[in-house]
């Protein structure tokens, strides 16, 4: 995903193509699509997209089209490491995990050393995935994949470029506009993260390190390429076939966002144990009810507890009467995706109250700092120790069997 000249972008894709089997380009609107014929020799697919932020609005959409086992995720300011390039075989043949934690060394002050302290190094992201039912992005500022176990992190790094391609009057307008799309973070160590990640002049104090040998020849290919596109020296090179042009509608059906439509609050729930009497918990008992979740709405609700919306479901506990015992529960997210229309059957933790009694049970869900559905499913609840259904005798006292009642014939119904 990116924004930067094709030719720079291909260079760098270029040391990926011997170990890729597919490499999909999606190229921001705003560059020329008469330079996208760069893309021709290594690239499988390029598509367009209408940009719009934040930046990696489209992340989780372009993942979607990948068929690959595996997504290696690289963006057109990076370049990857011979050692990454080396390991992506063997890292990609492992069972026992879903996603590899990549380090980025930050290229600074210039393009053969990098900065070697927090909060530029190590600076892990999740960049390598299990393409899947796993593989999930969230759409805000810098946000990237959501975590997932098993994992690991390697020691096989990527290259950020940032700090030696844009001068500083340059980074500092970005910083800018990145502190009003996410303001308040603060960095590793202390200090605003955009100011001090993107203007590391001011803020960086240990030595820096020499790029290895082995990683000069592809970032100075990278490099001459840009600075070729940059001055205008390489002529224009179209595709040699048409590019599709994305729509921002089919990127953000794709993207995890925060905001939800008043239509998006509709929702039909049911308890799934359904019959058996009074529902019965023991005093301060932590456990799961099964409920089916229907969405009646229009947008999809995601799983897990890190994509955006932020849907989970939870409860209050009234009395008897109506008066609220406990307004906040227990937060249960919802387990797989579910899109207009569908249901899933979700495991509901509940805790009881800690006194004994009757009490209404009141679950519904939440969009978190947001709203309740307030669409509750209410369940008549007993707190109590479990009893024996019927009396018992002590287990080491024999006892006679007890004869069957017989009714006679005439008196029978």
């Amino acid at each position: 995903m990116t924004a930067d000249p094709p030719a720079q972008v291909a260079a760098m894709l270029a040391a990926l193509r011997p170990v890729a089997d597919e490499i999909v380009v999606a190229v921001d609107s705003r560059v020329d699509v008469a330079l996208l014929g760069a893309y021709d020799p290594v690239v499988d697919r390029v598509v367009r997209f209408d940009f719009r932020p934040p930046v990696d609005r489209p992340r989780a959409w372009l993942a979607s089209q990948c068929s690959g086992d595996w997504v290696l995720s690289i963006d057109g300011d990076e370049v990857p490491s011979r050692a990454l390039v080396e390991a992506l075989p063997r890292l990609v043949a492992a069972r026992d995990v879903v996603q590899y934690w990549l380090p980025r060394r930050w290229l600074f002050p210039t393009p053969t050393t990098w900065l070697t302290e927090s909060p530029w190094w190590p600076d892990f992201q999740v960049r390598l995935l299990r393409n899947g039912g796993t593989l999930a992005s969230r759409a805000e500022l810098h946000a990237g994949f959501v975590a997932m176990l098993p994992s690991r992190h390697v020691d096989a790094p990527l290259y950020h470029l940032d700090c030696v391609v844009n001068d500083a009057a340059t980074r500092a307008a970005k910083v800018e506009r990145y502190e009003t799309e996410l303001p308040g973070r603060s960095a590793y160590g202390g200090g605003d993260l955009n100011e001090v990640m993107y203007r590391p002049e001011r803020w960086s104090c240990a030595p820096v390190r020499a790029v290895p040998a082995a990683d000069r020849g592809v970032l100075d290919a990278v490099l001459a390429a840009r600075a070729g596109a940059v001055d205008g020296h390489a002529p224009p090179r179209p595709p040699s076939r048409p590019v599709e042009l994305v729509a921002a509608a089919d990127i953000d059906a794709a993207a995890s966002c925060a905001a939800l439509a008043a239509g998006d609050y509709a929702v039909g729930l049911e308890l799934f144990e359904g019959a058996g009497g009074d529902l019965r918990l023991a005093p301060a008992e932590v456990r799961p009810l099964y409920v089916t979740v229907e969405n009646r709405g229009r947008a999809r609700w995601r799983w897990g507890l890190e994509q955006q919306p932020e849907i989970r479901v939870s409860y209050h506990w009234r009395a008897p009467d109506g008066e609220m015992v406990a307004y906040e529960g227990l937060r249960s997210p919802l387990p797989c995706p579910i899109d207009p229309g569908d249901s899933a059957i979700v495991p509901v933790w509940v805790e009881a109250p800690s006194a004994t009694g009757r009490y209404r049970l009141e679950i519904d869900l939440v969009h978190e700092h947001v709203r309740w559905f307030e669409s509750p499913l209410v369940v008549e609840v007993v707190v109590a120790e479990r009893a024996p259904a019927t009396p018992t005798t002590d287990a080491t006292t024999p006892t006679a069997p007890t004869a069957p009642t017989i009714v006679p014939e005439d008196q029978r119904c």
